[in-house]
């Protein structure tokens, strides 16, 4: 069964399906669809939940065990399983197809970037999708953006005008999260909301009477500077300027900038790059490759001096920082955020040749 994201809510109110596959390059919209199923997960009693990464020091076969492993606490379980490149392997084909046939009382969440059409005709993928549902997570494109803001805006009990949507088109195509930042800082600006978007319940929000917003009261509440200093960010990093990469860091923590924009642009330009290395490597035009993934002609000069030095072992070491960086911001891990965001721009702007004994050193790289 497949299920687009934005239909998912209306499915979720009828009972779940044992497997939900939720996959897509935008983090935003892909976060927003899993919050949304472990939200109705909680309600009908799903009340332990193991989570996996693939990347993680992580074996298949600890998959099957967790299924085997009786809970002291509740009969039903919620297990998630994280694929950074959507590609599980011979062995977590196998596991994934023997989990199909063994499981009982559990909830299976597996997700990750976008699926390639090949991806979807493997057995592991059919096994899944035959027993359960797949969320494909779409970008909306610029034509559908207005209408995405509108529905988006109507979460947060705000109702806005055709200037105030094309004016949030204008700044926010591309970013997403941003645009989610954005509009429940309005809300709040004007004492509509007291939760975000994914807290409050749809209900909630429809008993209120909408605020009428327009494009002036969106001007006077965007803090435009903020915004444009995290791209800023990705300026340095294309330019190769680590020292200027890190005073614009340190100013955008110290002016309280939105640490989940910054993961998110340091994840999109790995993403990009990693995604690119690895057509290049199959024979792909690597213009063509960049041009498909959004990147201006003028910026692809500077990703193809990146790409120049491009690995696995630092694509490796990027994902692992990355995922650490989104464990400090989402379940408080301890580690300092500054310190992971300074490691993940020093591993994009060329890092030099002792870079990966440094963070190896600092345990910020896993062996292969």
């Amino acid at each position: 069964m497949q299920v687009y994201a934005n239909q998912l809510d209306n499915h979720l109110q009828g009972p779940l399906q044992p497997v939900y596959l939720v996959f897509g390059d935008d983090d935003f919209l892909r976060l927003r669809a899993l919050a949304a199923i472990r939200k109705r997960a909680a309600e009908l009693g799903f009340n332990e939940r193991s989570q996996f990464n693939q990347q993680q020091d992580f074996s298949w076969q600890d998959l099957l065990n967790e299924n085997q492993n009786l809970s002291l606490f509740s009969d039903l379980r919620l297990i998630e399983v994280e694929m950074p490149t959507a590609a599980p392997g011979q062995d977590g084909s196998k596991a994934l197809q023997q989990w199909v046939d063994s499981a009982q009382d559990a909830l299976l969440i597996i997700h990750g970037p976008k699926l390639k059409a090949d991806q979807q005709k493997a057995k592991w993928f059919k096994a899944l999708t035959q027993q359960g549902v797949f969320v494909p997570v779409y970008t909306p494109q610029r034509s559908q953006l207005p209408g995405f803001i509108q529905q988006l805006a109507q979460s947060y009990g705000l109702q806005l005008d055709g200037d105030a949507t094309a004016l949030l088109s204008d700044w926010f195509e591309g970013n997403l999260l941003a645009l989610d930042q954005a509009l429940h800082k309005i809300a709040l600006h004007y004492c509509q909301v007291k939760n975000s978007g994914a807290e409050s319940s749809a209900a909630e929000n429809t008993q209120r009477a909408p605020l009428q917003v327009s494009a002036e009261m969106v001007r006077q509440d965007a803090d435009l500077q903020s915004r444009f200093d995290v791209f800023s960010l990705q300026d340095a990093i294309l330019q190769g300027q680590f020292n200027v990469y890190l005073q614009r860091l340190q100013r955008l923590l110290e002016t309280d900038g939105e640490p989940a924009i910054i993961h998110w642009l340091l994840q999109r330009e790995t993403n990009t790059l990693n995604s690119v290395y690895q057509q290049q490597t199959q024979g792909e035009d690597t213009s063509r490759a960049l041009q498909r993934h959004g990147v201006w002609k003028s910026q692809q000069h500077a990703y193809l001096r990146i790409l120049k030095d491009w690995s696995p072992a630092r694509s490796e070491a990027l994902f692992n920082l990355l995922w650490r960086a989104e464990l400090a911001l989402k379940r408080d891990s301890g580690e300092d955020m500054a310190t992971l965001f300074a490691h993940l721009g020093l591993l994009l702007i060329e890092p030099p040749a002792d870079t990966f004994d440094f963070l190896r050193h600092h345990d910020l790289v896993v062996d292969s």
